[in-house]
């Protein structure tokens, strides 16, 4: 009887066991198991970093000496880009898509520049108006979006001359108040070459 009470104990102890940790087993096997891959060789890329991103989602993909690389990736539409040595980015591809356990190879690119913010000012603050002036790293149009917070509202006619150096004014601005903004950079406003810069702001005059 001792004997039987051990066993019925054991597989007690056993079901609690299975119950407790199996579900976590199950879901970190599903969760692993709604990736893909994304793999390639790119002799442009050698001993330098992809970046694949997908909405908020940024991922960093180290590529070696002989341009190969590999990385798992949720679900999704990436942009693929090649990161330089000063931060800089080029578009390799404007929609890799990854799907569940879907293997995904990219041996050919296409090459877009992508400008990047490197200085804003804000050199002339009025009542009503203000100028605006940035600085990006290669040769681009853009605009600025604007407004009482962070989500900002408003946008600016865009500039169609490619260059480094921009200036505009933003008109009909409250006086006494804080405007957010932030400058978006392109290359012949296409939305595969958009960047943004982070958040700025300035105070009206009264």
């Amino acid at each position: 009887m001792h004997k039987k009470r051990m066993a019925i104990n054991l597989w007690v102890m056993a079901a609690i066991f299975a119950v407790a940790f199996l579900p976590g087993c199950l879901n970190s096997s599903r969760e692993e198991n709604s990736q893909g891959t994304l793999t390639g060789t790119l002799e442009v890329a050698k001993a330098s970093t992809l970046v694949a991103v997908c909405g908020e989602n940024r991922v960093l993909i180290p590529v070696d000496a002989k341009g190969n690389f590999v990385a798992r990736l949720s679900p999704g539409v990436y942009q693929l880009m090649l990161q330089g040595s000063d931060g800089q980015l080029t578009l390799i591809r404007k929609a890799v898509e990854i799907d569940n356990n879907m293997t995904v190879s990219v041996v050919d690119t296409d090459m877009v520049p992508m400008p990047q913010v490197v200085s804003v000012a804000v050199p002339l603050i009025y009542s009503t108006s203000a100028v605006i002036e940035w600085e990006t790293g290669i040769e681009s149009d853009g605009y600025v979006e604007y407004g009482v917070n962070e989500l900002y509202g408003y946008a600016s006619y865009a500039t169609t001359e490619l260059k480094k150096r921009h200036r505009m004014q933003l008109f009909s601005l409250l006086p006494a108040t804080t405007y957010h903004f932030r400058v978006v950079a392109s290359r012949h406003n296409l939305d595969s070459t958009r960047t943004w810069s982070r958040d700025y702001s300035f105070t009206t005059e009264p």
